[in-house]
Order: structure tokens, then C-alpha cells, then sequence
């Protein structure tokens, strides 16, 4: 242990975790006998327990690092091969080993009358994805510790904005209220996992999670919100409060229709019934402006307090024939209109202090899908 800088304190003033460590570094001494056989397995159950995971990434380095060490040429005795099998809830252990070592072990319902359930294995190195898809899934782990290996009923996002704000949406303006219907919606909702990917890429994690092994797939329910991102005509030249606009140089581009595209890839893996899309008509911030702007306030608030200055600006999208086309051209002119981590918090805090505020019919329809009967 202290070879890999693990420092505490004499045994008697140390954790639970520590303890642990010190019974496991006791067991590891033993695979030193490991060299006189061909194989040796070393099962681990739950490695994690009471270690932060930091510590849980010092213990994961030096189990792999084991067994990459044992293989050897075996021409001329036992092999001496190490294979460490980990049991784990931990998604640091999980995302840290590369998604093709991982193998999920779930619960499933099998067709027909049987009504038991059953454990069955999803080897995710079985998955057919190509090297960059795999790569990006494994980056994509390895920096987010994300919990996407254990989701059951998950949603999707392009950024941090969809992240932060549907959780709200849902409690505050789609399951509302006292009624039996609203709570368990609410009580469903806390079991799903909402996952922002960073990026408008969602083909390998459909992939990921709706490729179907061993005739199971990971995921029960999957929802994905995207922007549709239509092509603009134009932008703006400059903001009210003197701030330099960007033009857009692909703002009179029309983008490719990701629901399209991510709707026939599940129909590719036979998972229509475990998918639904939900589309922005534009995209995010201004899709928050529903019909008859009925959020119009709350949005103004969260955009001034980024911009105090610029009410003249807010003023031109609001008095616009369709404030939400005006908004979504404005934010496509000047990527520096809103920060949209910020806007969403805003917006979030607001409806959270119990400011009136309608979800956009695309969240919502979202939303009640995930937890309908149906998935």
C-alpha cells in the first residue's frame, strides 16, 4: 500500500475503507503463488465499499496493472496469468476499465407466460462499434464518471441547459399537484437518469444502449431530446448594450434532421418501442418560448440578468411576430447572446421559486412517455 502513496493514520483512528484496503492488500500478497499455475482468477466484490474515489482509482490501477504484468511466454512453464473479475455499483470503477472489459449483469422479463425474472449478462465488447465510436463512448466515461452503465429508463441531452432545467420542468409544470397520477410520475422520475453528452452525436450511445446482446438490451426507455437547428436567413449587427455580435458563418445552412436519423438507427436495432425523440423545433433556450409567449417573463429575467443593458434587445424579440423564430435567429447570429448554462440555471431558479411557467410541448410529450405504461 504504501508503494502506491496510500498515507492513514495507525489502523485504530483509520476508517472502514482503509481497513478494507489493508484485508485486500492482505489477499493481493497472495497472487505472488500466481506464476506456478496457468490461470488464476481473482473475484473481487464490490471494491469500492467505503473509499472515496480517488482511492477507488488507486485500487482499479493496481488490479489491472496485475494482470497486464502476468502475461508471459508460457513455453517454458505455467503461464502465471492474472484475471481480475470486479463486481461493482461504482461508476468510476465501471467507466474506468474501457467499455469493451465491462459486462452488465441486469435483470430481464423473458417472453412469453413466465413472469420471473431472470439475470442475464450484456458483454458490451460485443457491441458493434466501430473504433472512433468506442473511443468516444469510453472518453465520454472516463471524464463524466457518468452512471449511462447502470441507467434503466434514461434521457439523453445535447448540453448541460436540457440537464439543469428538465428536472424542474417536470416536477413544477408537467406532473403537478397532490393527485396519485403526479406523485407516482414524480417517484419514476427520480429513477431515471438524465445524461448530457456534450454534443449533437447521439449514434454511439443509441448504440450503446439499445444494441441488442444475448436478445436483451440495456436500457428499458429511451428518451432523446435534440435540436431540429433549421437554417436561418440572417443575423444581427450589433447588440444594444454596444457588445460585438459573431456571425454565424452555417446560419443560412440547413442541418441534417437528427430525429430522423436517430429514429431509423433504432429501427435498425428493433428498439422503435424503446425510443422516443424529442425535437426542438429550433432548439432549447428559444423553444422556451411556447406558443403566446406565455413564458416570455421568466425568460426575460434570466436574459437580462446576464445582460442588464440590452432590454432594447429582449424588447425586439418579444414584440416580433413570432418571438421564438426572432430569438432562435438572434442566437444563431451571435453565439455569445446568452450563456446557456447560465440562462438555464436562471430560468430553472425562477420556476423553482414558483414563477408561472408552461413546458414546451416537445418536453412534455417527452416526459410523459418516459413514464407511461408503455415503456
Amino acid at each position: 500500500m504504501a508503494e502506491r502513496d496510500v498515507e492513514f493514520a495507525d489502523l485504530a483512528s483509520s476508517g472502514l475503507g482503509y481497513a478494507n484496503l489493508l484485508f485486500m492488500a492482505t489477499v493481493i500478497l497472495e497472487l505472488q503463488y500466481a506464476k506456478d499455475s496457468e490461470l488464476t482468477i481473482f473475484l473481487v466484490e464490490e471494491p469500492e465499499a467505503h473509499l472515496h474515489p480517488q482511492l477507488q482509482a488507486v485500487l482499479l490501477d493496481f488490479l489491472l496493472e496485475q494482470a497486464e504484468q502476468s502475461v508471459r511466454d508460457d513455453s517454458q512453464g505455467p503461464a502465471g496469468r492474472i484475471q481480475v473479475i470486479a463486481t461493482t455499483h461504482s461508476p468510476n470503477l465501471a467507466s474506468a476499465v474501457g467499455s469493451s472489459n465491462v459486462v452488465v449483469i441486469r435483470t430481464a422479463y423473458p417472453a412469453g407466460d413466465v413472469v420471473a425474472p431472470e439475470s442475464v449478462a450484456l458483454p458490451l465488447g460485443q457491441i458493434n462499434l466501430d473504433e472512433v465510436e468506442r473511443r468516444k463512448i469510453d472518453q465520454y466515461l472516463d471524464v463524466s464518471r457518468s452512471e449511462l452503465l447502470f441507467a434503466r429508463r434514461a434521457i439523453l441531452v445535447e448540453g448541460i441547459a436540457e440537464a439543469v432545467l428538465f428536472p424542474v420542468i417536470a416536477r413544477h409544470c408537467v406532473f403537478v399537484g397532490d393527485g396519485e397520477e403526479a406523485v407516482r410520475s414524480r417517484r419514476k422520475l427520480r429513477g431515471v437518469s438524465t445524461i448530457h453528452i456534450g454534443s449533437v452525436d447521439f449514434t454511439p450511445y443509441l448504440k450503446l444502449l439499445l444494441s441488442p446482446i444475448n436478445g436483451h438490451r440495456l436500457v428499458d426507455a429511451l428518451l432523446v431530446v435534440t435540436d431540429a437547428d433549421p437554417g436561418v436567413s440572417g443575423g444581427e449587427a450589433a447588440d444594444s448594450n454596444g457588445e460585438e455580435e459573431v456571425a454565424d458563418p452555417t446560419a443560412d445552412t440547413i442541418t441534417y434532421n437528427r430525429a430522423d436519423a436517430l429514429r431509423a438507427l433504432a429501427a435498425g436495432l428493433e428498439a422503435n418501442e424503446v425510443l422516443f425523440v424529442a425535437e426542438a423545433p429550433h432548439t432549447l433556450e428559444a423553444d422556451l418560448l411556447v406558443p403566446e409567449s406565455a413564458n416570455a417573463d421568466v425568460l426575460k429575467k434570466a436574459y437580462l440578468l446576464q445582460h442588464p443593458r440590452s432590454l432594447t434587445k429582449w424588447s425586439t424579440i418579444a414584440s416580433a411576430d413570432d418571438p421564438t423564430e426572432k430569438f432562435y435567429e438572434l442566437l444563431r447570429a451571435n453565439k455569445k447572446l446568452v450563456s446557456k448554462g447560465q440562462f438555464a440555471f436562471d430560468v430553472a431558479n425562477q420556476i423553482g421559486e414558483g414563477a408561472a411557467f408552461v413546458s414546451p410541448p416537445y418536453i412534455k410529450a417527452g416526459l410523459e412517455w418516459l413514464v407511461g405504461e408503455n415503456p
